[in-house]
């Protein structure tokens, strides 16, 4: 027969000190010892804390000796825990999951996933061997091995923050360390990825590679800063900017590629500030050059120079 007990109360008739607390657990044993200030649980846990619920076979409620109030819980074994919001479930599985009381934040390990749920699709899962979800700022912060799906798109990384609203909405995503993020067929790596939900913006930092690779489409981006405006489908290169496009090869302080307007596939790219060109050897300078990929074309605007290697006079040598 299980046992349900309101945390409270246990700790209110074993510590004789009576603390506030809106705790319930439910488990088919339990055992308090005094002496470690613990209760263990065995048996088909479940806990309720506002309104995080958490399953596991076996909890361990670790209870503060000097305050008699209940400081953490401990679920080490497949734990499982979720909460919704607005009709919005964020679900938690881990191999450890650690629930403490005193500032709501919760935190698994090993290989643990994050999960929100809208409308029963999952909107976002994150993959890492450890994290860490703050109820106040609804705050979910992943280590190691970090990997997201989001949408459409998969991102790998180290590090990992996801911050959601008080409605279990993504505000925003950060990435960091090693980090890639893969969309259909385009690759874009960088040291550090930020996306803003709401604005439909990613922008990367730190040795940033973009392989875009859409239909016949086929670019390569090298920068030190790219944002990528996924509303207008442009692209913004800047700082040590090369772009290899068939045998173009591009350089400048900052580049854009922009979509066809009538099919939205990137057909033209702009570098401002004084740039170059190369082409088969040859190569042009100027303050401004334009890149049509389809048809093939390019036109440099302002102060041009152009140069051409051997160029043969005709004439025979003496």
């Amino acid at each position: 027969m299980k046992k349900i007990i309101t945390i409270a109360l246990t700790v209110l008739i074993y510590s004789g000190i009576a603390i506030a607390s809106d705790l319930t657990v439910e488990s088919g044993q339990q055992h308090y010892k005094e002496k470690e200030h613990k209760i263990d649980l065995q048996g088909d846990v479940k806990v309720k804390y506002g309104d995080v619920n958490v399953v596991s076979p076996r909890a361990e409620v670790i209870i503060n000796p000097d305050k008699g109030k209940v400081e953490k819980i401990k679920f080490d074994d497949k734990a499982y825990s979720y909460q919704i919001k607005e009709g919005k479930k964020h679900e938690v599985k881990a191999k450890v999951l650690e629930v403490s009381l005193l500032n709501k934040v919760l935190k698994a390990e090993g290989r643990t996933q994050s999960t929100i749920i809208n409308g029963g699709k999952p909107s976002v899962i994150v993959t890492s061997d450890n994290q860490e979800y703050d109820n106040k700022t609804n705050i979910i912060k992943a280590q190691g091995g970090v990997i997201i799906y989001y949408e459409d798109s998969q991102a790998y990384g180290e590090y990992a923050q996801v911050d959601l609203d008080r409605h279990n909405e993504i505000k925003k995503i950060l990435l960091e360390g090693n980090a890639y993020v893969k969309k259909g067929g385009t690759t874009v790596k960088a040291n550090k990825f930020e996306h803003y939900a709401e604005r439909k913006i990613t922008t990367a930092t730190g040795q940033v590679y973009s392989d875009i690779n859409e239909e016949e489409t086929k670019i390569k981006v090298w920068s030190d800063f790219q944002q990528i405006d996924q509303k207008s489908n442009i692209i913004t290169a800047s700082g040590h900017t090369i772009v290899h496009y068939k045998d173009f090869i591009a350089k400048g302080p900052k580049a854009s590629v922009y979509p066809d307007k009538k099919t939205n596939k990137l057909n033209k790219i702009v570098f401002m500030g004084r740039s170059q060109i190369q082409q088969e050897g040859r190569s042009i300078e100027a303050d401004r050059i334009n890149m049509t990929i389809e048809p093939k074309d390019f036109k440099a605007e302002g102060n041009v120079r152009t140069f051409i290697p051997n160029v043969d006079s005709g004439q025979e040598s003496l």
